[in-house]
């Protein structure tokens, strides 16, 4: 009897470990994985001018244009679809139109270049901006517009933006 009673209480726990092992098997999301943040994720919104600086590029001498020509006015929106994936541009304010007024944008690459070199918009696939401050802890944005001639840099202008809010 003692036997039959030791094989019933295995058999019970085989069953019931069998009945577990089936209901384990459903997987839940505990949170371990999260997509890494884009470029265009800490870009996109709505940005306010801080301060403007042109700079000479032979010379290095540089000039605030801030306070002149009305660019205190200027902002840009960097628009983003429901993915985060980057769609169009505005620019508002009566400041002089060194940029295109609208258009699409996006990034030459959505995530930190890995070997160090600065990030770039590209707006209208033809105007490249350099990112010299991507938005972190603080919400600055900072770009670059080079202006070339036969390849060489002669003046460019420093936008440093904050987030609207």
């Amino acid at each position: 009897m003692r036997k039959n009673g030791i094989s019933n209480v295995l058999k019970s726990s085989l069953l019931v470990l069998g009945i577990l092992s089936v209901c384990s098997c459903a997987s839940t999301d505990d949170g371990n994985y999260v997509a890494p943040i884009t470029q265009y994720e800490k870009i996109g919104g709505n940005w306010i001018l801080n301060s403007i600086t042109q700079t000479d590029e032979t010379t290095t001498s540089t000039m605030d244009l801030t306070n002149v020509f009305n660019f205190k006015s200027f902002g840009i929106s960097f628009n983003l679809d429901s993915e985060n994936n980057p769609t169009t541009f505005t620019i508002t304010g009566s400041a002089p139109a060194l940029l295109p007024t609208s258009g699409t944008w996006k990034l030459a690459n959505a995530f930190v270049n890995s070997n160090g070199s600065s990030a770039k918009i590209l707006l209208n696939n033809n105007v490249d901006l350099t990112i010299t401050a991507v938005p972190g802890t603080n919400a600055v944005l900072e770009y670059k517009l080079t202006r070339k001639n036969n390849g060489v840099s002669f003046v460019s202008y420093t936008y440093n933006l904050t987030a609207q809010k």
